[in-house]
């Protein structure tokens, strides 16, 4: 009997695996058909064989990047962290990091260069027109926020979802109500610190994506974006483990305990900021 039971629920997971697969292939096949359906078999063949090639290129650099990221986690994770080595183990994931993205770059331009200039119009077009509709449904959820918040102000003061998120994840360590407040006024410093930062990151992103659909890109344009984005990656990595450095002063040893199974990376606490 209790067999049967394992076996139905190996079953039940085997399912529910090859159902999500199926839907981010279908989810890509449908981000793809727009661009690819315009495509000749020739060039089709092209793409397929820069990918292929990229793709065996990269691979040595991803399973690299994989080891010091593992490396990252017993680092920060230690007792005592060596605040050297972290910067220093920073530093090479950045460097992999950045040379992954110039890969990246350097695939799309050289992908462009199979399309005719009718192609590349209508494959920029598609693009904007994802990142309005993007921008549109971001919009009208924060109005619809805005105005569901406005209702409920008549009555009494809401908190806002993020708040009740936070709090349940800072109760985990069972803070005390100084520990709290403590915790509120680094992440509030630390956020202050990076703002400026974090909205050039945005800015530069931007910036890039509009570049790449312009006639013909300055891929030293584009390159001097990913340097700098890499730059403040780098900065901001490191400003967020000496922060985490602080909350861990914080914290009493059971409760530095708990924050270390969780992998040391104050999750409970704020959202990273250096996304890539």
């Amino acid at each position: 009997m209790k067999k049967s039971v394992i076996v139905g629920m190996i079953c039940m997971f085997v399912v529910a695996g090859m159902s999500n697969l199926y839907a981010q292939a279908n989810r890509s096949e449908r981000g793809q058909k727009g661009v690819r359906s315009g495509l000749t078999e020739e060039q089709k063949e092209q793409m397929k064989k820069v990918r292929i090639r990229y793709a065996k290129q990269n691979l040595d650099i991803k399973n690299e990047l994989n080891e010091f990221r593992a490396k990252q986690q017993t680092l920060i994770s230690a007792e005592k962290p060596n605040k050297k080595e972290v910067y220093a183990n920073i530093d090479k994931i950045t460097a992999l990091q950045k040379e992954l993205s110039l890969q990246a770059l350097d695939m799309k331009l050289e992908m462009r260069l199979f399309l005719t200039e009718e192609q590349r119009l209508r494959a920029d077009a598609r693009l904007n027109h994802r990142k309005g509709m993007k921008q549109g449904r971001t919009g009208r959820k924060g109005m619809a926020q805005a105005k569901m918040h406005g209702k409920r102000g008549k009555g009494q003061m809401q908190k806002p979802k993020g708040m009740h998120a936070a709090k349940g994840k800072r109760n985990m360590l069972d803070l005390s109500d100084e520990q709290q407040t403590k915790m509120k006024e680094l992440r509030l410093a630390h956020m202050k610190n990076t703002k400026t930062l974090r909205d050039e990151v945005e800015e530069l992103r931007l910036k890039q994506r509009n570049l790449m659909t312009d006639e013909n890109p300055g891929k030293s344009v584009l390159v001097a974006n990913v340097n700098r984005l890499s730059e403040i990656q780098n900065n901001l990595a490191k400003q967020r483990f000496d922060h985490q450095l602080e909350v861990r002063q914080i914290l009493d040893e059971d409760q530095l305990a708990l924050f270390l199974s969780r992998g040391g990376k104050g999750k409970g606490f704020h959202r990273g900021y250096a996304r890539w």
